[in-house]
Formats: C-alpha cells, structure tokens, sequence
C-alpha cells in the first residue's frame, strides 16, 4: 500500500509541474493584447483563441493574422501601451509580441498593403516588420506599406513615410540602417537598397526610381 501510494505522489507531483510550466505558455498565446475600435467592409482573422469576422469592440490576441478585404479597414488601440494602428483595404498583417533586449515590444508584421501607426512619445518600442526591412519607434506618426510584384521581385519594397516624430529603419538584406525625420519618405528594397523618395509620390513613379536604382 506505501509503495503505491508513493508512486501516486510522485505522478501527482509531476502532472501539477508539468501544468504549472505550462501556464506562461498557455497566457502568452491567449493573451488579449488590442481591442477593435472600428471595422468596415471585410476583416478576416485567423488565430489560435479565434477565428473569422473581426467586430468593433472584439479582443485582439497575440499571434492573430487580420486580412482586409478589397474595401475593408480595421482600426485597434493596444491595451498596455497607447499605441493605435489603422490596417486598409487589400491587407494581410500579423499582430504579436516580441522580446527584445529591454523587455518586450509589441509588433506588426506587415506582408502586404498598408498601416498607419501612431505611438506616444515616451512609450515602449514598437516594431513594423516586412520581408525587407524592420522598423523601431516610440513616439512618431507613421505610414508603411508594401508591395510584392509578382511578376517583377526586384520591385517588391516596403514604404515609410514619417508624418509626426522619427523612425529607425534596417534594411533586412544589406543590414544598413536609417533614421527617418518627419515629412520624409524612405523606400526599402529587397535587394537591400535604401531609396529616398519625394514624400506621397504616386506608385508609378515609385517604381520608375526603384528601377532606376538597381
């Protein structure tokens, strides 16, 4: 009888370690980290907590991938930190966190269309992440979007244009970093080039320069 009570203690015991590690996990994957201030149009999620239509009010988790629709937009504030973002039509963006070296930083991973991202002076860091660049920032008003030709990769890039404050941008590729002032627009390449454009130029001309820049 001792002999097999000791070894329902010792199984009991691990089961309660085993779940007890596993908590953290569990609350950073379920986390609610934004809340939905206004959808129009189409707002898709997919993510581990939930699924489908995104609604104004609905809890924002990390790790979820919001795709807008062809006239869909979606705006959402975070929850510990006064950042709001604004994601437009033809969009398809990852919202997470990320461990940085000073704690943790929120994220977005932007693989096509484009963001408006406003954060407070003062707050923490905040990361746009695209296939060609990073973004840094803690206090601006900015819009990145991008754009992946299919049928020309070369002229597949990431825009940012500083409206408010300055943003720290590394190119993925060639590793060189730019600071960004307000009122400028930087283009970042996949072939790990930086490209200083005139600030709201039309898509035309932004591919005109990126062509003439190889």
């Amino acid at each position: 009888m001792l002999k097999i009570l000791k070894k329902t203690d010792l199984k009991f015991i691990f089961m309660l370690f085993y779940f007890l590690m596993a908590i953290p996990s569990l609350h950073s994957k379920s986390e609610s980290i934004a809340f939905c201030l206004e959808v129009n149009g189409s707002v898709q999620r997919n993510g581990s907590i939930r699924s489908g239509v995104v609604r104004k009010g609905d809890s924002i988790y990390n790790g979820d991938k919001i795709i807008t629709g062809e006239n869909g937009f979606i705006s959402y504030a975070y929850i510990y930190e006064e950042t709001n973002v604004k994601i437009y039509q033809n969009s398809v963006v990852k919202i997470m966190n990320r461990n940085i070296s000073t704690g943790t930083a929120s994220e977005i991973a932007i693989f096509g269309g484009k963001a408006i991202i406003e954060t407070k002076q003062g707050s923490d860091s905040f990361i746009v992440s695209s296939p060609s660049s990073t973004c840094e920032t803690n206090g601006s008003r900015f819009i990145t979007e991008y754009k992946n030709q299919l049928l020309y990769d070369n002229l597949s890039y990431c825009l940012f244009t500083v409206l408010e404050g300055s943003i720290k941008i590394q190119n993925n590729i060639s590793e060189d970093i730019m600071y960004l002032k307000s009122g400028k627009t930087i283009v970042s390449t996949k072939n790990g080039k930086f490209l200083q454009l005139d600030t709201f130029k039309s898509s035309t001309e932004i591919q005109k320069t990126l062509l003439k820049g190889k």
